[in-house]
């Protein structure tokens, strides 16, 4: 009996060790870089507000509402309105639903009319002006159908995808109707996503950190970690010789 509880412990520690290899290496990873540099943050600047004197010309909401009812149809329903800065001006961003379908859009600040959507040569400008630095744009990309790709998985299409040069590896994903940052991503961030998948075990859409694997993979490393303990008691010498001296 013995004999073969050692050789379980055995093949337990093979199969999981090779998951306890993954959860240290995933785990220096994460812990070598600040998330902001994962992120892709330190890359970004954050949005100015706009000036007071772009305030003045804000309009009513009735108006504001009157030209959303126009451009989507009556039965939207508000989120959010918020005041922003479009360049030289100031304008209103509004989040909302419609068909049970998130919608973001930026209307003038006299609220007479919706700003329209980006187009390749606007998404390259506004990716430039997000950088901190200068930067080198390397492709632009128009991204639609039925589901985001994995790096932005879960979020609605479409967007722009813009690929920098300068800085390497980053890739910013914009809104096409408020120019806004959605994601950034760089090769730090899709190491850190692997590394990610393995920690968690979700191996299709590596966001359940309650995933089963990971639950069957933990409590068989307990086992292990305890069952070890144990051996090694049972096999060193003092223990064996507290046990022949009770006897």
């Amino acid at each position: 009996m013995k004999v073969f509880f050692r050789k379980l412990h055995r093949w337990l520690g093979l199969l999981v060790g090779v998951q306890i290899i993954a959860w240290m290496a995933s785990g220096l990873y994460f812990s070598l870089f600040p998330i902001e540099e994962i992120r892709g943050e330190n890359l970004t600047r954050p949005a100015e507000p706009p000036a007071a004197d772009q305030l003045l010309s804000l309009g009513p909401p009735s108006v504001l509402k009157e030209t959303l009812d126009r451009h989507l149809s009556p039965g939207w329903a508000l989120q959010a309105a918020t005041v922003v800065r479009c360049g030289d001006a100031a304008c209103w961003r509004i989040s909302g639903s419609l068909d049970e379908r998130p919608f973001t859009r930026l209307v003038s600040a006299d609220g007479s009319r919706v700003l329209a959507q980006l187009d390749a040569g606007e998404a390259r400008r506004r990716a430039a002006d997000w950088l901190r630095e200068p930067g080198e744009i390397d492709a632009v990309s128009w991204l639609e159908g039925p589901s985001a790709p994995g790096e932005i998985r879960g979020r609605p299409l479409p967007v722009w995808r813009i690929d920098f040069r300068v800085p390497k590896s980053l890739s910013l994903y914009l809104d096409p109707w408020t120019g806004e940052v959605l994601a950034r991503r760089t090769d730090r961030w899709r190491l850190f996503d692997f590394f990610w998948m393995l920690h968690i075990m979700d191996f299709e859409d590596r966001e359940d950190f309650n995933h089963p694997l990971l639950q069957v993979a933990a409590g068989l490393g307990l086992v292990v970690a305890l069952s070890g303990i144990v051996f090694w008691a049972m096999t060193t010498r003092l223990f064996r010789r507290r046990r022949v001296a009770r006897s």
